[in-house]
């Protein structure tokens, strides 16, 4: 349910009030939590409102708040704006060892960068390996989008006879634009591990709710705003243990002028620390031993130049 019907929609807050539903409510569970500081100070006013709810709910039912990325700074500002006092706190770094972090500063442009994965899905088709690209602009995610489906033409379906629907694409875009019921099949389809679908170019409309177990990369076309975005992002990929990667492309204009994090802003920068401390040390619970007895190769961009495993050194 969203934080707009339980605040501003007179008959769910009659329902809340209503005696059967105050007698029954056992808890009040609030998921990706993160959004109460991200969205409520933006366009979706009525997440930093949550705490309002609580006001509404007998004494004594329990209120969960939920969330897989959270610095120590955003965990303290969720619990103010909720309205949690004293509460019990389970965490746990959001940490994945199976990631390859890499930045690249100033890419090479649009038709040079993704030509290599241009190739890879004509050659494997409905076998190319799942990847993410997200995009800072709609601008930026269309033009990449019919980059790929001028290059692909024909090709961009599967199979190539098929017409131009979400459901026989490999490759698709997402945003806050897209038609319902494409966002709906783009959903499903990248939630099937061997489905059609292969590549999504999105915004950051494509994120919540998306859970594929076999994204290989997650691929960056300009700085997430915070290293809480970013994590979460760059996390779906992964989520069956075997190496995925990150990467990042930005140009050092952007960094400067757009309005990041200073933690986003130190890791787009940064030529020398290992990318995995740059981003969890913030958060609870990661040390460096974390990512012990792991080959190096396989940490970050940065690591991978010192490393000294039978594969580097050969």
């Amino acid at each position: 349910m969203s934080p707009e019907y339980l605040l501003t929609d007179l008959q769910w807050r009659d329902n809340i009030q209503s005696p059967v539903f105050q007698a029954n409510l056992v808890a009040l569970v609030i998921d990706e939590a993160h959004c109460v500081t991200k969205w409520g100070k933006a366009f979706r006013t009525e997440f930093a409102n949550l705490g309002e709810v609580c006001s509404l709910v007998p004494e004594g039912v329990k209120v969960m708040s939920l969330t897989a990325t959270a610095t120590i700074k955003t965990r303290k500002a969720i619990c103010k704006s909720v309205g949690l006092i004293n509460p019990v706190i389970i965490s746990e770094s959001p940490h994945k060892p199976n990631i390859k972090y890499i930045v690249q500063v100033n890419p090479p442009p649009i038709e040079e960068t993704f030509a290599p994965l241009i190739e890879e899905v004509r050659r494997y088709r409905q076998l190319t390996d799942r990847a993410i690209i997200f995009c800072r602009t709609y601008d930026s995610m269309t033009h990449i989008y019919l980059y790929f489906k001028n290059r692909l033409g024909k090709e961009i379906l599967n199979p190539m006879s098929a017409p131009d629907m979400a459901q026989f694409r490999l490759i698709d875009m997402f945003s806050a634009c897209t038609q319902p019921d494409v966002k709906e099949e783009i959903i499903r389809s990248f939630s099937i591990p061997n489905s059609q679908l292969r590549v999504v170019i999105a915004t950051i409309a494509f994120g919540m709710g998306i859970d594929c177990s076999n994204v290989r990369r997650i691929m960056h076309w300009g700085a997430s705003d915070d290293v809480e975005q970013y994590l979460q992002e760059s996390g779906r990929a992964g989520r069956d243990h075997l190496l995925a990667h990150a990467i990042l492309y930005h140009k050092v204009p952007d960094v400067v002028t757009r309005d990041l994090s200073e933690d986003m802003k130190e890791y787009c920068i940064n030529k020398s620390v290992c990318r995995r401390t740059m981003l969890f040390k913030k958060f609870n619970g990661y040390t460096e031993h974390l990512y012990a007895g792991n080959e190096l190769c396989q940490c970050c961009d940065i690591c991978e130049c010192v490393c000294m495993c039978a594969k580097c050194s050969f």
